[in-house]
């Protein structure tokens, strides 16, 4: 036992000193390291961050089947989504003819890139919404507001996206001028003097567990309502549109404590292997 705490207090004495004979060397090397990469984040060309919530009628243009009565939005994700890949492969030109700007402004778009937007519920389970965020980076702030516009038109342009747009637009004019007609047609009997159901308060109750069908006259106006929301989706809404940020993102104190942390560990290592050569030489 007492040979273990000798050699334990041996140890912490050995690297104790060691720390003492070397420390110039290790923080100059760490400060060293430090400055460096603090100088470069302040002097390398800045970005900036901002984000938008939008949202997409595309998955009821497609008639896509409602998940727990959401809108789709996969196929508007994957359209912004496919963005980012002329971004990586710096194709500059095909990025400013999909979002009508000047290819100047394409090679500012350093990263964009759409994302599900999630609601937890008691149970803390994930369910989606009828929402998703837009992340951007851009290397020049002046140009966010060129971007946001851009979207629009790469939206109101897809080929795709118009032609099924046109044809929910057609349909749903189709069932609205068909329940109009089934609005008059109803309100004609209601007026008819050989019946004796007035259609305006009609209600029918069920027997079995008493609940109440509500007039059918007005469950088609409330119908017709609905179809006409329905028709007010776009192909892209902004819900809360970019942020025209001034404050440049440099991440200055992650890379600093990133380089600190490593520039450290390096000058622990230079100054063992100058211990080690001044050993054997001097043997």
């Amino acid at each position: 036992m007492m040979n273990k705490e000798v050699s334990l207090e041996q140890i912490m004495s050995d690297i104790i000193m060691f720390f003492d004979r070397n420390k110039k060397l290790i923080i100059s090397i760490t400060l060293t390291g430090v400055l460096i990469i603090v100088l470069f984040q302040k002097f390398k060309p800045a970005y900036y961050a901002t984000s938008a919530i939008v949202t997409s009628g595309i998955s009821a243009y497609e008639r896509i089947p409602e998940d727990e009565d959401v809108l789709n939005q996969r196929t508007a994700i994957n359209l912004i989504n496919n963005l980012q890949l002329d971004v990586k492969k710096e194709d500059y030109s095909s990025l400013s003819y999909k979002l009508n700007i000047s290819n100047e402004q394409a090679t500012n778009i350093k990263f964009i890139e759409a994302e599900q937007l999630l609601r937890q519920d008691k149970d803390e389970k994930f369910h989606n919404t009828p929402k998703f965020q837009i992340n951007l980076l851009v290397r020049d702030a002046s140009i966010i507001t060129e971007i946001q516009d851009g979207l629009l038109y790469y939206f109101n342009t897809n080929p795709y996206v118009l032609k099924y747009k046109n044809e929910y637009s057609k349909s749903n004019f189709e069932i609205i001028n068909s329940i109009e007609k089934e609005i008059a047609e109803l309100k004609t009997l209601r007026v008819d003097s050989k019946s004796n159901i007035d259609m305006s308060t009609f209600r029918v109750f069920s027997n079995k567990d008493n609940t109440e069908i509500q007039n059918p006259i007005i469950d088609l106006v409330h119908k017709k309502q609905e179809v006409k929301t329905q028709g007010l989706l776009n192909p892209l809404d902004y819900v809360k549109g970019f942020t025209r940020t001034e404050v440049a993102e440099r991440e200055v104190l992650v890379w600093g404590s990133t380089v600190g942390i490593l520039s450290f560990f390096l000058s622990l290592i230079i100054a063992l292997v100058r211990e080690v050569k001044s050993k054997a030489l001097k043997k």
